[in-house]
Formats: structure tokens, C-alpha cells, sequence
């Protein structure tokens, strides 16, 4: 059994408790999120698409760039944007310069909706969550996620 101070020296922490520690808390903040996004009929990954979706602007995004910017399979992203066009949510389009190619927008409801859910669900995170932690340690947190996922793009 692990004492804490075992917890927090970090150099006796062996890779696959390492490993444990970060599944378990992807699933604790994803079981969060989706219980506050549940109010909207949205999961977390709906709730990624729809934000990368807001932050391309009105012209929307290519559904290929849109696999690859969230880093999943274009057959699950298909199947997510088929379920969010039937909630409403978004629009999918063919492009203009490829007929082969479709663009995904949002529809203007949910254009609106997007800093309504965003404000409400980082009040909700704060106040649950992200309240166990500082600001600083949750800044660290954040920047290092930024660079491990940027750790495909280096080779």
C-alpha cells in the first residue's frame, strides 16, 4: 500500500501507476462533463466537435481537418456529425472547391448556445473539479497536456 508520501515523490512513481493515475482522471473529468453537458443532450466528444466547429468561424471546417484537429477516426467523426445534424446542432455542406469534400458549420441556435454551455460548464468545473486545485497547478496541468499532445507533431 502506497503512503503519501510515496504519492508525491515523484521519482518512486513507476510508470504503470503513472499510467493508472492519468486513466483514472481522464475518466473523472470526462464523467463530469458529460453529466454537466447532459442538461444539453451532449457528450464531452459532441462538446469538443461543436467547440472546434465554433472556433473555425462561420465558414465551418472540413470534416477531414475536423478528424484530425480532435484526433479521432473520420468514421467516429462522421457518425458524431451525423448525430449532431440530427439534433440540429450543426450543418453539413459541400465544399465549394472539392464537391467531393463536406464542410461542417454550426447552425446559428447553436452558434448562440456555445459561450452559454462554455460559461456554464467551466462555473460548473470550477466549482467541482477544478476546486481540489490551484489555478497555478491547474495553468501546469493544461501546459503540460499541451505538450504531450503536440508530441505526434515533433517527428
Amino acid at each position: 500500500m502506497e503512503t503519501n508520501n510515496q504519492q508525491k515523490n515523484l521519482k518512486n512513481v513507476a510508470t504503470y501507476q503513472s499510467g493508472v493515475v492519468q486513466s483514472s482522471a481522464h475518466r473523472a473529468l470526462k464523467k463530469h462533463t458529460d453529466s454537466f453537458l447532459q442538461e444539453y443532450g451532449i457528450t464531452t466528444m459532441q462538446w469538443f466537435i461543436i467547440g472546434t466547429i465554433y472556433d473555425a468561424g462561420s465558414e465551418g471546417i472540413r470534416v477531414t481537418d475536423l478528424a484530425k484537429k480532435i484526433d479521432t477516426t473520420l468514421a467516429f467523426l462522421t457518425n458524431s456529425v451525423n448525430i449532431l445534424q440530427h439534433k440540429n446542432w450543426v450543418v453539413r455542406t459541400t465544399s465549394q472547391d472539392d464537391s467531393r469534400s463536406k464542410r461542417v458549420t454550426l447552425t446559428s441556435e447553436c452558434q448562440k448556445l456555445c459561450p452559454i454551455i462554455e460559461e456554464n460548464l467551466r462555473k460548473k468545473l470550477r466549482s467541482s473539479l477544478y476546486s481540489k486545485i490551484t489555478p497555478e497547478d491547474l495553468r501546469t496541468y493544461i501546459k503540460v497536456l499541451y505538450v504531450l499532445a503536440d508530441l505526434d507533431n515533433q517527428s
